[in-house]
This record gives structure tokens, sequence and C-alpha cells, in this order.
């Protein structure tokens, strides 16, 4: 049954958007969710959305970073259709080579990627090129992720950014390094319960499956926020997998909590020190030994980013 969605503005100014389910023949429907139209795809990051158009309409640079997943190509999709809309040229760029990206935008933007005796430029060409286009055009730049982006190309961004160049950068842990430690960035946050559920009832509904409110709730535990996350475990439930992988990283480490807590029991052995009982001593002994161990275990295995960006 397709998904369908109506944009309402109400009496008192609020704009609302329904989403419901239509039968094949459009007799039946169900509602499946309404809300403010902040609230939708683009919209179910509707704040950083409106915050980073404004940023760039202002002629500044942004780097938006967050876990794989998280809504951030969506988010490029809905900005690069606001500020077309808003009657601006943008150019995006998708992964490829440096001349793949270099072409791509240069075709987007008119840039003439011949030379004078009809012979194809060279990277360093092309980047001059573009370069002195921007200098005397209005255009923003929009790269999706950027974390794959070449260094050379990042010095270049790096460039255009000192020139005065608007660009939106969108990366899953970029390096601290150049351009990425220059923008001011923005760090998406786990979507909220309800934006989550209302994506998986999405999904549900475009394959015909029903998920009780319980399904739902296990679910949403799995995905932590993440949209991505969303569609795939109500598909997973569709093909009847069971996928219990927790793939997203919003995680506390509470390591050093529990080597802090393991260390004060090392205090045993001096307690036994100091009444001259070998039996504490000794206890003190065991358990600085084990505590050792057990934080060299700890601090062997894999560890997750402490930081979405780091």
């Amino acid at each position: 049954m397709p998904i369908k969605r109506h944009r309402r503005k109400l009496a008192n100014g609020e704009e609302k958007i329904y989403t419901y389910v239509v039968s094949g023949d459009g007799s039946r429907r169900q509602s499946l969710s309404a809300r403010d139209s902040s609230d939708s795809l683009q919209i179910y990051r509707g704040k950083e959305f409106r915050r980073i158009v404004a940023a760039l309409q202002a002629n500044s640079s942004l780097l938006v970073v967050g876990e794989a997943g998280c809504g951030k190509t969506f988010l490029a999709q809905a900005i690069t259709a606001e500020l077309i809309e808003m009657n601006f040229q943008v150019a995006v760029t998708k992964p490829g080579t440096v001349k793949q990206i270099l072409n791509d935008l240069a075709e987007q933007l008119g840039v003439d990627t011949e030379n004078l005796d009809g012979k194809a430029l060279s990277t360093m060409g092309l980047m001059k090129e573009i370069a002195d286009w921007l200098l005397v055009n209005t255009a923003f730049l929009i790269c999706d992720n950027a974390h794959r982006f070449p260094i050379s190309l990042r010095c270049w961004l790096d460039k255009l950014h000192t020139q005065g160049q608007p660009i939106l950068l969108l990366a899953t842990y970029p390096p601290a390094r150049d351009i990425f430690l220059k923008l001011p960035r923005i760090e998406l946050q786990p979507m909220k319960d309800s934006a989550t559920r209302a994506i998986m009832l999405e999904a549900a509904a475009e394959l015909n499956l029903e998920l009780t409110p319980a399904q739902l709730s296990s679910l949403q535990q799995r995905v932590g926020g993440n949209p991505m996350l969303a569609k795939r475990v109500v598909r997973e439930e569709y093909l009847g997998l069971d996928g219990q992988a927790l793939d997203h990283t919003q995680w506390l480490d509470i390591t050093p909590y529990i080597i802090a807590a393991l260390m004060c029991l090392v205090l045993v052995r001096f307690i036994g020190l100091g009444f001259n009982n070998k039996s504490l001593y000794l206890l003190g002994g065991i358990i600085t030994v084990s505590v050792a161990v057990i934080r060299l275990i700890l601090y062997s295995l894999p560890r997750s980013k402490g930081r979405l960006g780091q």
C-alpha cells in the first residue's frame, strides 16, 4: 500500500504534515502520523536544516558530522532543494576520484573543462578555473561523504574557504585536520523516539507489515535514534531475520568507573599490612593482581569513538 503525505496549514498558522497509508483502490486510508512540518524528513532535522540554510546564506561554511545512517545525505538533499528553490546555484559533489569530482563540479557550475586548444584541463587547471569562477559568481558547494575526500581535494576546499566561498561539508568521523578542523561544526544527535517510530511505521507500511506496539518498542531499542537502522530493522523483521546486533554508536563508556571501583579493593592489602593480618594482606595481593589483569583485558578490547566526528 502506498504512503501518502499531505501538508496542511492550520488556522493558527502552524503547518502540519499528515502521513497515511492508502489502499490500492483508494477506498481506505490509515493514518500513521500528524506532526509539524519541521519534524518531517528534511525535516526530522528541522532545527539543523534551518540553521544550515541560514548560515550558508550568511556566506558561512559548516561541517555536519554524525554516525553513518543518521540522515546526513537526506539533510544535504533537502538543503540543496531549498537553496535551488531560492534561485541560488548549487553544486553537489559525489564520491569519486579528484578529477571526476572536479569535472562534475565544473559541469554543474558551467565552467569550461577544456583549454583554448580543445584539450581537457588537468586537475590543477580545473581547480584554478573553478576557483576563479567562484570568485566572481555566487554558488554553494555541498560535499557529502567529505571524509572520503583525498587530502589534495580537501586542501583545495580549504583554499576556497579562505577566499570566502561558502561550503557545506557532511562527514562521518572526519579526521581532526585541515579544513575539518577549521569549519564550525554541527553534530547530528540521535532522533527523538517519536521520529524514529514514525520512520519505522512508514517502512512497515511500505512492506505491508503490521507491527504491534511491543514489536515496535523492541525494534526501537536496536536503532539508537538512527533513521537508516530504523528502516533496516523493519526490513529484517519483514524477512524473518533474527537480527540482534546493535550497530549504533550511542554508548557510554563505563570502563574507567569499573577500574576505579576495583582499585578501591586494593586498599584491602594496605589494611592487612597495617593490622599485620596476613590473610587480608594475601587477599589484597590477589585483588591487586586481578585488578591489573582485568584492566589490561578491558583496555585491549575494541573501543568505539568517544565522540562523533573525532
